[in-house]
């Protein structure tokens, strides 16, 4: 048997092999042939715009778990900017709810309902109650951004920190009716993520290779590359027509940034819509606390974030409320106990 020292040095050694693999010293040109990218496929972008930006977030945390039994905490915000000016910040409340593994949750039909008069199309019935709190934060942030498409201008852009995939089939109306709303009023609507699972050829990321591509050919920023038009690139593409929304670019917004993002903007924007949309994130990226993000959504992503604190309190009058049921601390801690707690001790 090996000694326990070499058996951790293989593992450290046969992860890293996986990364090279993942991201072979050749990652950009490959990817530029598989692509049929060159310098003429990124396209370049004013940073400025004239109108309002206005990001959604939302947090979620889970609160307590007994494992069939799990509560958490879920809330949203938004953040509209013109030009340096911050135009108006709101917050959802801090929703507390059950998340439970299993099919169906009362909490979760009752805060849609609330959210958009009507009753989710699919119940919340995942096994995984990580699963079930997104699920719920999802509904917040696109009620919260349905909010907005209704008060906005014209030319005035949402961005969602995430994507506009539906991962749950009763946005699946939601999401289509918030493009829309959008559509109809010349609202513009565009999602970045911060980290994304998006590859091509087998799983190499796709993030990277075009921003090699971008630096070993000396593109300037900011710069944007449609990646979803080249056939057949994306390794993952989903099989159900009705989760696809947008188009996929990568796209680097300020000379200074650290690395470049993952957008998705609807699919049927135009060539000039979707500069538009570019030239609105590179102007708000000038943000010297993390500078090539756009400072809405950082902006939104600070207020909404829920922290140890709001947890602990929440937990506390989970237990206050427990005692007046006529429950003691020996009921909670025989529902909820956790001996990693115990264990954290020492």
């Amino acid at each position: 048997m090996m000694d326990q020292k070499d058996l951790y040095r293989d593992a450290i050694r046969r992860v890293a092999g996986r990364i090279r693999e993942a991201a072979p010293e050749d990652l950009a040109g490959q990817f530029s042939v598989a692509g049929g990218f060159d310098a003429a496929s990124y396209r370049r972008c004013r940073p400025e715009f004239g109108g309002a930006v206005c990001a959604v977030d939302g947090s979620n945390t889970i609160v307590l778990d007994a494992g069939s039994f799990a509560i958490a905490a879920v809330r949203a915000s938004v953040s509209a900017y013109a030009g340096g000016t911050r135009l108006c910040h709101r917050k959802t409340p801090l929703y507390v709810v059950t998340v439970n593994p299993g099919a169906g949750n009362e909490d979760f039909d009752s805060l849609f309902y609330d959210c958009f008069h009507c009753s989710p199309k699919v119940h919340l019935d995942h096994d995984d109650p990580i699963r079930n709190t997104a699920v719920v934060r999802d509904t917040l942030e696109f009620w919260a951004a349905t909010e907005m498409a209704a008060e906005l201008d014209a030319g005035d852009l949402i961005v969602l920190d995430g994507t506009l995939q539906v991962r749950h089939a009763s946005h699946d109306e939601v999401v289509e009716n918030l493009l829309n709303l959008c559509n109809l009023r010349g609202v513009l609507i565009a999602a970045v993520t911060k980290r994304t699972s998006l590859t091509w050829g087998g799983g190499h990321p796709i993030v990277p290779a075009a921003e090699g591509f971008a630096r070993d050919l000396g593109v300037p920023e900011p710069w944007y590359l449609c990646v979803s038009a080249a056939e057949g690139l994306i390794d993952r593409r989903e099989t159900y027509l009705w989760k696809q929304r947008g188009e996929q670019y990568v796209a680097r917004l300020h000379p200074r940034a650290q690395r470049a993002f993952k957008v998705e903007i609807p699919k049927y924007y135009s060539p000039e819509m979707v500069e538009e949309v570019f030239s609105a994130l590179a102007f708000f990226a000038d943000d010297g606390r993390v500078t090539g993000y756009p400072y809405p959504l950082l902006d939104a992503h600070l207020t909404t974030k829920i922290g140890r604190d709001a947890v602990e309190q929440v937990r506390q009058d989970i237990i206050r409320s427990m005692d007046l049921l006529g429950m003691n601390l020996a009921d909670y801690t025989g529902i909820f106990g956790d001996y990693h707690d115990e264990f954290d001790r020492y």
